[in-house]
């Protein structure tokens, strides 16, 4: 009965199920003797692409034993993305969610972790974290797509020894343009359905020593559904002065400005009354960001290889949210300092290559927040966290084909928190460590094991409870954390024919979740087991290019009053395919096919109300060069006319607590048309 009633309201389709220094020392003691003299070539070329995140430092993408996926330059402009959101849609075992209906709302999971993924997918720009310390999540409007360089993604937990908190599922570093040799002007328009209108204006290159990167736009769209317009402008500039072959300094800085509408989500009970997916029962609600941002990197090259490394970074975030429909206001804001120093030593003996990497992280985060309801009455909530950590991971190559990762990380966080029922003071200490193998066959296939741990802290506003009529409450959570075991095989057919696959096992304690029955965040009880499989292949000739990503992923609670049931918000399957046609050098068509499996609603613990129906949405593009400098796109997003819903939530509406299912409409069919002018 409730699968009809959803496929009546969204059209959902139903889809088929289917099924440290130490350590270091030993190993060069155990494999000087056995691997001092290599054996020969490589059959097939070998991949020399080069990787930060998985070090801090720059590595070689091959030498690292975890499932990382790198996407360029060259891939961004191809692609048919309006943001970074979208882009991640073509990646294995990303889960992207838009709940805003007009690009300024995304939820982005790796590995499975529903509702709470912007907490445990670690996001960086150039280094710097983007995840903020309050239920804010990651602002994706800080970032346009067209300042993006390149992206990696790092998945799993190994992450946390390098970057600490919020790294459980996985790492995204987003690294910005920098000026090349030749100065480059660049002018994007684009305009489309629901009011789509969009121009950016960039310019880039270097003068001797110094290199730059500025860019500015606008953004202007009326979304999807009814009081979903965006009004976003940014700015952003990054300068490389290199001093000396010994320093160089690096500045990234940033604003942005946005007003957005929220729609906010429709029930049953909105459906059975006529209202469409595009309407609203929210026409007054909204929400104002004013955001900016300084980072500042000095590095210094020691002797040989050696290097230091000092990030400064500071961030001051301002939010104005008026939920008028509950009657409820919020201005949050939020100041961010950080200092992390980092150091790389290699060392060498022989065949045996061992670069260390030692470090320190501090960042405090202060946030104001005064919450108001109707006839004007008020609270106060002050909060700070503060996190230090320290942490040491080595590299071992014992020869071309052998490579072994070691690391382990302290850290203490420390909440202070003062509201109208009184001050408080916690503390926190949590650990990681990371162990890992990589060893290349035989030139074509590449194999790697990792076993990890990480860990999160609570959110800033996650620690405390908050329901009108009293004042904030402080809510006492307990940090969770994770264990991870991942294996990973690739295997190049041929120069252009790629296949990569990884296996992983996630088991989660005191994993902390919004409890809508208790208005509060709460830590589960039980553990959550996730296990998963992940594929890619991508295939490439003079005329087609195929690429093909599936991840599977079982999300279970393993013991507690929910035993065998499903995590709420992680699709058992995922996948996709694009296809690309070359008629011309300068002509390229492209399909894209989207699919995402059924997956309980967000909230739904117990597994009561059955599932969010799963989907598969088709896209299309064709791109078009005229000359080195003039180039324009045509991209159809939901080529037919799909209706589902990315985001379903069982939970409050109009605050009553009943068994009513709520989504988040996606959009319907949306044309967008592009030109690009570079001179």
């Amino acid at each position: 009965m409730r699968e009809s009633f959803e496929k009546q309201c969204l059209g959902g389709v139903p889809v088929r199920r289917i099924p440290c220094l130490s350590l270091s020392c030993l190993f060069f003691s155990l494999f000087m003797d056995a691997h001092a003299v290599e054996t020969g070539p490589s059959p097939m070329p070998r991949i020399e692409e080069t990787v930060v995140t998985a070090t801090r430092f720059p590595v070689k993408r091959e030498t690292v034993p975890a499932h990382v996926t790198t996407l360029t330059r060259e891939q961004i402009e191809e692609s048919h993305a309006t943001s970074i959101p979208d882009l991640l849609r073509s990646v294995a075992g990303v889960h992207v969610a838009d709940f805003g209906g007009n690009g300024r709302y995304f939820n982005v999971d790796l590995r499975g972790f529903g509702e709470s993924a912007a907490a445990n997918t670690l996001v960086l720009v150039d280094g710097r974290r983007l995840n903020q310390a309050d239920l804010g999540g990651v602002d994706w409007l800080q970032i346009p797509l067209s300042r993006v360089e390149r992206i990696e993604i790092l998945r799993g937990g190994s992450g946390g020894v390098l970057y600490g908190d919020n790294a459980s599922g996985g790492v995204i570093n987003i690294l910005t343009r920098s000026g090349g040799s030749a100065s480059l002007a660049e002018m994007r328009v684009e305009a489309g359905s629901y009011g789509l209108a969009s121009s950016r204006l960039a310019y880039e290159g270097s003068d001797r020593r110094l290199s730059y990167s500025l860019s500015v736009g606008i953004k202007n769209e009326d979304g999807f559904r009814d009081n979903s317009d965006l009004d976003a402008r940014d700015g952003g500039i990054k300068l490389r002065y290199q001093g000396s072959e010994k320093w160089a300094v690096q500045l990234n800085a940033g604003v942005q400005h946005d007003t957005a509408r929220q729609p906010g989500d429709l029930a049953e009970s909105d459906f059975a009354k006529g209202l469409t997916r595009r309407a609203t029962t929210r026409p007054d609600d909204s929400a104002r960001v004013e955001d900016s941002y300084v980072h500042l990197t000095p590095e210094i090259w020691l002797s040989g290889q050696d290097r230091f490394t000092l990030d400064l970074a500071w961030r001051d975030r301002a939010l104005v949210s008026d939920t008028r429909s509950w009657g409820f206001s919020r201005h949050a804001d939020l100041t961010v300092y950080s200092v992390a120093p980092k150091m790389r030593l290699e060392r060498s003996s022989g065949a045996v290559l061992d670069r260390l990497t030692l470090g320190l992280d501090y960042q405090t985060d202060e946030e104001t927040i005064t919450d108001a309801i109707l006839l004007g009455k008020m609270w106060d909530t002050r909060l700070e966290k503060s996190t230090l950590g320290g942490y040491l991971h080595n590299e071992v190559h014992l020869s071309d084909r052998w490579h072994l990762t070691q690391g382990v990380r302290t850290d203490r966080g420390h909440y202070d928190f003062n509201s109208d029922s009184g001050p408080e003071s916690l503390k926190m200490h949590k650990s990681a460590w990371s162990l890992g193998v990589s060893h290349d066959l035989n030139g074509r296939d590449r194999i790697f094991a990792n076993f990890s741990s990480s860990f999160r802290y609570p959110l800033l506003d996650e620690m405390y409870f908050y329901f009108p009529p009293g004042p904030a409450q402080i809510t006492r959570l307990h940090p969770q954390r994770s264990t991870e075991y991942q294996w990973g095989w690739s295997h190049l057919v041929t120069p252009a024919f790629r296949i990569e696959t990884s296996l992983f096992r996630i088991d989660t304690q005191d994993e902390i979740y919004y409890d809508p029955m208790r208005f509060s965040n709460i830590n589960l009880d039980g553990t959550v087991r996730r296990d998963g499989v992940e594929m890619q292949l991508a295939k490439q000739s003079e005329q087609w290019a195929l690429s093909v990503h599936a991840s599977w992923t079982h999300a279970e609670i393993q013991d507690g009053p929910q035993t065998g049931k499903r995590f709420p918000g992680v699709p058992t399957w995922k996948g996709g395919a694009s296809v690309k046609y070359f008629p011309t050098e300068a002509t390229t068509l492209e399909l894209i096919e989207r699919f995402v499996g059924p997956r309980p609603f967000i909230s739904d613990f117990a597994n009561r109300f059955g599932e969010l129906s799963g989907y598969a949405v088709l896209d299309a593009t064709v791109r078009h060069q005229w000359s080195s400098g003039i180039g324009g796109w045509l991209s159809i997003t939901n080529l037919l006319g799909k209706e589902y819903a990315e985001y379903g939530v069982i939970g409050i509406k109009d605050f009553i607590i009943g068994d009513e299912r709520v989504y988040y409409p996606s959009s319907g069919r949306r044309f967008i048309v592009g030109a690009t002018a570079r001179f």
